[in-house]
């Protein structure tokens, strides 16, 4: 399919409450142009992205201006027009879980939307997954953040679009995998007008196209910005303490017809940050799940305090499931869609006796977002309520898996301080992550070899 092209004009976008929350007076996309959008967390990148397309999040609404593409007013779109623009142009949200139904097979999804047979099939495979009829078989959950994403550029490239609007693509990878999916990203999109939404400074140079920056609604052309990365030296991994929080105990977890992923022998001390490193895909989520009970292990024990934990959440009695939180790489998988986000945080901060606007100022989230659901905000921002419920709940162990992985980095300093006074009030903290600036503030690393 041909390029398109894209017009915005005098766009105002506000809330329920009036204030206005983008303000756009000029921009246009010419066919087969890459426009790569930088900013802050919860600047409007992602709702100017959406806006592109006519797909405003719940609570907003379009008070003036008009966004068109190849000509076709995408805002004021009739059913059919929406059709029609939707086999021209795709969209993929940051969250995979948003596009991926959790019950659906992989090898369904990629495939459900494609314009003719086997596009997505092939797409997926171009994009470095390894396709063949088992992996095919497999459930969303049963993948890496990053494979999921990728799983759902594959399903949205199937319609074979002229514009492609991506947000976030990279999030969640390490910089290896993440240098070489962008890439694959650049080959696949050859051709067609590209939109990507990213805080990774290294994939604004080296997608190579014109930089804007959205900053508290507004935008501006700028510079590509800085790509230097800091690594840190490798830090030696944590031996027992002399409070153990966490524990594995010859673990090995595995998803069917894979590699098994261990034997892991480790501990996570109370008052503890430690890092869980690795490449995507070699199994920090599943390891995390697993100290959860929602992945049992093929082998091993994980214990908590020293004591043995029940394979199975549903087998666990509730102080074990309370003394345990995850806060997952997919904010999808945490929050309810229907329900405004404070609702749970204060319900939470009553419970707990904890202090709701203390914890929201720590990780920069003003508290008009709590009157919001999870699809007003952004994903960054999903990200740290999801983070902000399981603080409130005080656990003994915290995981979290890929927390910085879509903010800029003055938030992600605020979130990692943030987990830094937790665990200095006791708490043993379990971060999977790629980035080298969490892996420096860390207290030890575990790193997986694996590639499961």
């Amino acid at each position: 399919m041909a390029a398109s092209a894209l017009a915005v004009r005098d766009l105002v976008v506000r809330d329920r409450t009036g204030a206005p929350r983008l303000e756009v007076p000029r921009l246009e996309i010419e066919p087969g142009e890459r426009l790569v959008l930088v900013g802050p967390s919860g600047a409007g990148k992602s709702t100017l992205a959406r806006a592109l397309l006519g797909d405003l999040s719940p609570g907003l609404c379009v008070t003036s201006g008009a966004v068109t593409v190849d000509g076709m007013d995408s805002l004021g779109a009739s059913a059919r027009q929406v059709r029609l623009l939707r086999r021209r142009s795709c969209f993929v949200d940051q969250d995979p879980g948003v596009a991926l139904t959790p019950w659906r097979r992989i090898g369904q999804l990629t495939e459900e939307i494609a314009a003719r047979p086997g596009l997505g099939i092939h797409y997926a495979r171009e994009l470095g997954l390894p396709v063949d009829h088992d992996w095919l078989r497999r459930r969303p959950a049963q993948l890496s953040g990053g494979q999921r994403r990728r799983v759902a550029i594959a399903r949205a490239l199937s319609v074979d679009p002229g514009l492609v609007v991506l947000d976030e693509p990279t999030a969640g990878l390490d910089p290896d995998t993440a240098r070489a999916f962008t890439e694959l990203l650049l080959s696949v999109t050859t051709g067609r007008t590209l939109v990507l939404v990213t805080h990774d400074a290294r994939l604004a140079h080296e997608v190579g196209g014109r930089i804007v920056t959205v900053n508290a609604g507004r935008i501006e052309e700028s510079a590509p910005p800085s790509a230097a990365v800091r690594w840190p030296a490798r830090v030696a991994p944590t031996s027992a303490g002399t409070t153990t929080g966490l524990a594995f105990d010859s673990l090995t977890v595995a998803h069917p017809n894979t590699a098994p992923i261990g034997p892991l022998d480790a501990v996570v001390p109370t008052g503890s940050v430690v890092a869980l490193a690795g490449r995507s895909g070699s199994g920090k989520s599943t390891l995390l799940r697993a100290a959860v009970g929602l992945h049992p292990p093929e082998l091993g024990r994980v214990l908590l305090h020293g004591g043995p934990l029940a394979p199975r959440v549903e087998d666990r009695p509730r102080t074990h499931i309370d003394s345990l939180a995850l806060v997952p790489q997919d904010s999808s998988l945490a929050l309810a869609p229907a329900v405004a986000v404070g609702r749970r945080l204060r319900r939470l901060a009553r419970d707990h006796r904890t202090d709701l606007a203390r914890v929201c100022e720590d990780l920069k989230l003003g508290t008009e977002l709590l009157d919001r659901r999870p699809g007003a905000l952004s994903g960054g921002q999903r990200q740290r309520i999801a983070l902000a419920a399981a603080l409130l709940r005080r656990p003994d162990v915290l995981l979290v898996d890929e927390p910085t992985a879509a903010l800029d980095r003055v938030t992600s300093s605020a979130v990692l301080a943030s987990l830094e006074r937790a665990s200095a009030a006791g708490t043993a903290i379990l971060v999977a992550t790629h980035e080298a600036d969490v892996i420096a503030r860390c207290d030890s690393v575990l790193t997986l070899s694996g590639t499961g």
